[in-house]
């Protein structure tokens, strides 16, 4: 099964991924399968922030489909969902008061997931509310898939923060209809459900709209949503800052070229040519790894150097003090750490 589409579509929170993976493997998936035909990178596996091209996700929803053969899956994993599955982003909905402001703070803070969607009201009446869900990429199966995992998991978050059987009023999708509508009866609890419109949409009585939360919690609820309008763009997750990160993380144990490379997977040769991909070399980054280690304890002024030598991986302190002084953190004249 191979994908047509071009692999540079935006980006989601690498959450994201990693949830429909874990779902797809739960469900029955081979999980070889997935990250061979996904072309999933071993590093997307052991962080836990940053961001990723949308094709991943994308991806393993048509992957999922296909493997399982279960045109139903996205409903199905959407259905299941559980509050945490997406990180803060469950916890800005549940700690809302009331459903109207759960449905408004999950559009403020779509982003935190996908930068792919949007989520906003698009039309009122005195009986109801149409929200629309919306995504930039049209056109392939993933899109498609996505969009139905995600308006059964609104409808699934919705019951579950209300302690409600709520029921929307219509749902409306963006794509060609199924063969078959028992599980979307399922999904979402009603046969209204519409296909080939303009947008995804999830319409909602007023009277629903109003219901409370059970795990309504304002003061909670205020502190996380400051929280998140703080959070800074997230950085790309790369290789490249997973190799750095790793480095960081294992300086102490005085680590060589050969310990990395095990660590991630690769042989020696294979790790040197991805350094020399991205323009650097083993030993430049092991004294990038040691200027980022020193600079931090500069701060501390009474760090002696006996101190700091093994925290950089180095036997001894006059090896440290060498080094350092080659790499211009510690001059000869003016020693910043006391030996």
């Amino acid at each position: 099964m191979r994908s047509q589409v071009p692999d540079v579509v935006s980006s989601d929170s690498i959450v994201l991924p990693k949830f429909v993976f874990s779902a797809a493997v739960a469900a029955g998936a081979d999980a070889r399968t997935l990250v061979r035909e996904a072309r999933l990178p071993r590093w997307l596996f052991t962080i836990g922030e940053g961001r990723v091209s949308s094709h991943y996700a994308m991806r393993l929803w048509e992957l999922a489909e296909w493997l399982l053969r279960d045109p139903g899956i996205a409903f199905a994993v959407g259905q299941g969902h559980q509050r945490g599955d997406l990180s803060l982003y469950d916890y800005l909905f549940s700690t809302s008061p009331t459903l109207v402001d759960g449905l408004a703070v999950q559009g403020e803070f779509l982003h935190l997931v996908t930068g792919n969607s949007r989520w906003a009201v698009l039309s009122e009446t005195d009986g109801d509310v149409t929200y629309g869900y919306q995504h930039s990429v049209r056109a392939r199966r993933g899109v498609e898939l996505g969009a139905q995992f995600g308006l059964a998991v609104f409808c699934a978050r919705v019951r579950q923060a209300t302690g409600q059987p709520v029921v929307p009023v219509s749902v409306g999708f963006a794509q060609r209809p199924p063969r078959s509508y028992r599980v979307l009866a399922e999904a979402f609890g009603t046969r209204r459900v519409e296909f080939d419109q303009p947008v995804n949409t999830l319409t909602f009585g007023r009277a629903d709209l109003g219901l409370p939360f059970r795990g309504a919690d304002p003061v909670l609820a205020g502190i996380l949503r400051r929280y998140a309008a703080t959070l800074p763009p997230a950085e790309p997750a790369t290789w490249y800052g997973y190799f750095t990160t790793l480095l960081d993380a294992c300086l102490a144990e005085t680590p060589t070229l050969e310990a990395l490379a095990t660590r991630l997977a690769m042989s020696p040769r294979s790790l040197q040519r991805h350094l020399a991909e991205h323009g650097t070399t083993w030993r430049a980054e092991l004294d990038h790894a040691r200027r980022r280690r020193a600079e931090k304890a500069r701060a501390v002024a009474t760090q002696r150097m006996s101190d700091l030598a093994p925290v950089l991986g180095y036997s001894d302190a006059r090896a440290a003090s060498r080094a350092l002084r080659r790499l211009k953190i510690v001059q000869s004249d003016a020693p910043t750490y006391r030996g």
